[in-house]
């Protein structure tokens, strides 16, 4: 029986040339694991009252890609800074039907199709069929000019965490994830393969 030793040469990130840089990225990019992203955008979402929203997304540079919410707001979530945005342009009267929609209704927001674009999603309200005619059109006014004003929410927040989710996923800098594979104390081969992994 023999023993046989065979040397091999181990790296730091920073002594790795452009081309193992590329590939440690690649690596990374490709073990990150998505529900950190997602639990990100939920404390966020918890963070302005919105208990019950959830997101959907697909980043991959692709079309049909991108990011959408979906679930429900209780009208008793939309407090401060939504409270301005929700109800902006509202009158006296229209405060007046609000206080009935509270009552019965909340904002939903559906998810449609195979796409996650912030698009895919339908945002509703429902309005009381039992309602007399002339209600039933009061509320649906002040519901439309709701809807208005969140759509417009909507649409910039998915914009928003898309544009997050592409950073995480994507957005990694070299300074970065020296910091990265430094702290976690990562060791190379030449050509950028984690040390760890090789038998």
């Amino acid at each position: 029986m023999r023993t046989i030793t065979k040397e091999v040469k181990i790296y730091d990130y920073s002594e790795l040339d452009e081309r193992a840089r590329e590939k440690v990225k690649n690596d990374y990019m490709e073990n990150l694991d998505s529900s950190i992203f997602t639990e990100q955008v939920i404390e966020d979402l918890k963070e302005k009252g919105l208990e019950n929203l959830r997101p959907l997304y697909s980043l991959s540079y692709c079309q049909g890609d991108g990011l959408c919410i979906y679930g429900s707001i209780d009208f008793k979530e939309i407090t401060g800074e939504l409270k301005n945005i929700f109800y902006q342009d509202f009158k006296l009267s229209d405060y007046k039907v609000l206080k009935d929609l509270k009552k019965y209704s909340q904002i939903s927001f559906n998810h449609s199709g195979r796409y996650y674009h912030k698009y895919s999603v339908d945002i509703d309200i429902y309005i009381d069929g039992n309602l007399s005619p002339k209600s039933y059109e009061n509320h649906r006014k002040v519901a439309d000019k709701l809807l208005a004003n969140i759509k417009e929410w909507y649409l910039n927040l998915c914009d928003e965490y898309e544009k997050q989710g592409y950073d995480f996923f994507y957005g990694i800098e070299g300074d970065e994830l020296q910091e990265y594979c430094d702290a976690m104390g990562y060791e190379f081969l030449q050509d950028g393969t984690l040390f760890d992994e090789v038998e």
